[in-house]
């Protein structure tokens, strides 16, 4: 992993703790730790898709927000909640941040396809996921070590 990419992994997770309240912090922890894991053993889309599913995105209002925060500067304050839902959408803005600063995924089509039509966001990483498995797995593993090392555990 390049140096730019551990710059890119603190950078997401700043971005990312600074959106989350209360215990959704200690939460994201357990994310970043186990995620990655599940990453290695069950592959990149499964873990994708149980992410998404858990991030709920079923109103306009929460998409915004996750839109919100890929668009922001690192000093913007976003507020993501306290609960687990926002630690799953945290984790996953962590994920697309990855694919959107690194060229893997055009933003302005993850957006899109994020308000509009997510079922062709997934077909286009189901595509894209033999480069994604083989390019953001030490990434993650990054964010790990930061929320180890920065978010207290219970």
């Amino acid at each position: 992993m390049s140096y730019d990419d551990y710059k890119l992994a603190i950078e997401a997770f700043n971005k990312a703790l600074n959106s989350l309240k209360g215990d959704a912090r200690s939460k994201f922890r357990s994310r970043a730790r186990d995620m990655v894991e599940e990453i290695y053993t069950s592959g990149f889309i499964p873990t994708f898709f149980y992410i998404i599913s858990k991030a709920g995105l079923e109103t306009n209002d929460k998409i915004d927000k996750l839109v919100t925060l890929l668009d922001s500067p690192a000093s913007a304050s976003i507020n993501l909640g306290s609960g687990e839902e926002a630690s799953y959408m945290a984790y996953l803005f962590v994920i697309l941040y990855y694919l959107t600063e690194r060229n893997i995924v055009d933003k302005k089509f993850l957006i899109d396809k994020l308000r509009c039509n997510r079922i062709e966001l997934i077909d286009k990483l189901y595509e894209l996921s033999p480069i994604i498995s083989a390019r953001i797995k030490r990434y993650l593993m990054a964010i790990k070590r930061l929320a180890e090392a920065v978010i207290e555990g219970r």
